[in-house]
């Protein structure tokens, strides 16, 4: 039992169980096969009436895909980041795509029904959310910055002045504003100067933090705490008797790129939801299995078995006429 415990442990965060509502493409993402009610719906926002069901139902939530890590931090990183975007899809959404676009209301709200089914389906956002996600991890693959674009490095300085200049206007309002309920005179001179000093003291500031964070002592002194706890962590599990635990690598740092990681999806076209997707993900299709949904037409080496029917299951029409033959229900 404790070595089913340690290998369970170990292998957390290697696989990410993404499942697909079919009536309203809800997403929900698992670290584990099966879905628990308590955990999983916490991750649906209301978003209306009927936007959140009492429980799950085994025959709407289908296996939309099935991420397979080499490591299991990399798993756990990637699987945080999904239910961040997937948030930000679902709260931080343009006013454009709640709007009727034509018809005698064109420009108004849809209805509250009509909001809700259109915020629920996160089927095509989960996918590019995914796809983003592997970028994000190949990108940390680079240890070497790459050359700086002059013509990008000049929009960002462009940008970086007129954000400065926008807080400095709005400062400026605040600070004519607090004279004025003060009874004091707005000294255009000497708002300048104050400004000037705050600008200064925010500068010291960036380069004391930068200063800070690159330091190589104590990125080292973190790397260090860091091992002491993994490797603490491991010796306790092995006190327990949870000997299978050394399998899992005690490396606390999650590697760079995508070397390894294997999408199996139920349906190999849902992948054309991402623009692209790095090389060197595998893609695969995801066989069927008892953990799916019930298919009523079962394929086996070309051939339609009659009632989805293979060795030792229960035809379908016995499940759906409640173990009588059709012909007697007809009769």
């Amino acid at each position: 039992m404790a070595e089913s415990a340690g290998v369970h442990l170990a292998q957390h965060g290697t696989q990410i169980f993404v499942y697909n509502n079919i009536r309203t493409n809800q997403i929900i993402y698992s670290l584990t096969r099966s879905l628990n009610n308590h955990t999983s719906l916490k991750q649906l926002p209301f978003l209306g009436k009927k936007t959140v069901p009492s429980h799950l139902r085994k025959d709407l939530w289908q296996p939309l895909c099935l991420v397979s890590f080499p490591r299991p931090l990399q798993g756990l990183q990637a699987y945080r980041r999904l239910r961040e975007f997937r948030r930000l899809h679902e709260t931080s959404y343009p006013i454009s795509l709640i709007t009727q676009t034509e018809g005698p209301h064109k420009g108004q709200l849809h209805s509250t029904k009509k909001r809700g089914k259109i915020l629920m389906d996160q089927k095509a956002n989960s996918v590019a959310d995914l796809a983003a996600v592997l970028f994000r991890a190949e990108d940390k693959l680079e240890t070497e910055k790459p050359e700086s674009d002059p013509e990008r490095e000049g929009e960002r300085r462009i940008n970086k002045v007129k954000k400065r200049e926008e807080a400095k206007k709005v400062w400026m309002e605040k600070f004519k504003a607090r004279g004025k309920a003060m009874g004091i005179e707005f000294d255009a001179n000497k708002a300048e100067e104050y400004w000037r000093k705050k600008e200064l003291r925010r500068e010291a500031w960036l380069r004391e933090t930068e200063e800070r964070q690159n330091d190589p002592q104590l990125k080292i002194q973190k790397k260090i705490e860091a091992q002491e706890k993994t490797i603490k962590r491991v010796r306790g599990m092995q006190k327990a008797g949870q000997k299978s635990a050394m399998r899992w690598d005690p490396q606390p740092y999650v590697q760079p790129g995508v070397e390894g990681v294997k999408i199996s999806w139920a349906n190999l076209l849902d992948a054309d939801f991402a623009e692209q997707w790095p090389a060197a993900v595998e893609h695969d299709g995801l066989s069927k299995n008892r953990y799916t949904a019930a298919f009523p037409v079962l394929e086996e080496d070309g051939k339609i078995l009659e009632g989805g029917k293979k060795e030792g299951d229960v035809p379908v029409e016995l499940l759906v006429t409640g173990g009588k033959p059709v012909s007697e229900m007809r009769a």
